[in-house]
């Protein structure tokens, strides 16, 4: 799914913005007086509800159930990476959680590639995953239980279905496999998806190499509500320290 072609006037990128900002804080559906007061009190709430009924007629956002607000749909967030978000420098927390991690490991690539899960894990609350390609792909998964505290997941049986799936290593392999490029993030939202077992969820994977032989692909899945843009910034900071880029910026 590309968004290039498509045009939003900038209220309307507002908008989206904000009801994308508001749900992935809240999980809750938003509506136009919410974003009246939170994010633009210079509009009228009519003037907004205008504009939402314009996304919404457009694809970008839904009405779910009888709820009065609006959630983005899988276009409204491809639309919002493609051209709304911003990507931003780690905090010196983040920072130092990575740093510690990387410290603990010997120079085992097995130790090496654990640490840099164990530091995706812990600020993601996402399942996360990491591996080494070649040959023969080895796998190494953890945080299922950080994602499945996230509201998505209170429907036992769509519960139940995420973890068996999460739990098929030849799905996670080929999902490594076909979402790493060199030296890119990946982002894959909802139905955008390959595989028909994460349609109903986001997989965004990075890439690494070390010692120019050794490359792998590293990620996380959860919910189309995922902070896309902090993802992206540790996914590529965590890349980093397993290139031996310690310096190197987040933005880069």
């Amino acid at each position: 799914m590309t968004t290039k072609s498509i045009e939003l006037n900038e209220r309307k990128k507002k908008i989206l913005e904000a009801i994308i900002r508001d749900y992935l804080h809240t999980a809750e559906p938003v509506g136009s007086r919410t974003i009246w007061r939170s994010y633009m009190p210079e509009l009228s709430p009519a003037t907004i509800r205008n504009e939402m009924a314009d996304l919404e007629a457009s694809g970008f956002i839904t009405q779910p159930h009888t709820s009065a607000g609006r959630i983005p749909t899988d276009l409204g967030y491809r639309y919002y990476v493609d051209h709304l978000m911003k990507t931003r420098p780690l905090t010196p927390k983040e920072e130092e959680i990575i740093r510690e991690n990387f410290k603990k490991a010997s120079n085992e690539l097995e130790e090496v590639l654990h640490q840099a899960l164990k530091a995706l894990s812990c600020l993601l609350e996402y399942a996360s995953v990491i591996a080494t390609l070649g040959n023969k792909i080895r796998i190494y998964s953890r945080g299922l239980s950080h994602m499945l505290k996230q509201p998505e997941f209170t429907d036992l049986r769509f519960t139940r279905k995420i973890i068996e799936t999460l739990e098929e290593e030849d799905l996670i392999a080929a999902l490594v496999k076909n979402y790493t490029a060199p030296h890119e993030i990946t982002i894959h939202i909802g139905h955008e998806n390959y595989f028909k077992e994460v349609k109903e969820l986001s997989v965004v994977m990075g890439s690494y190499q070390i010692k120019n032989y050794i490359t792998g692909g590293l990620g996380v899945i959860g919910p189309t509500r995922m902070s896309y843009a902090r993802t992206v910034s540790i996914l590529k900071r965590i890349s980093q320290y397993l290139e031996g880029e310690k310096e190197a910026s987040t933005n880069g």
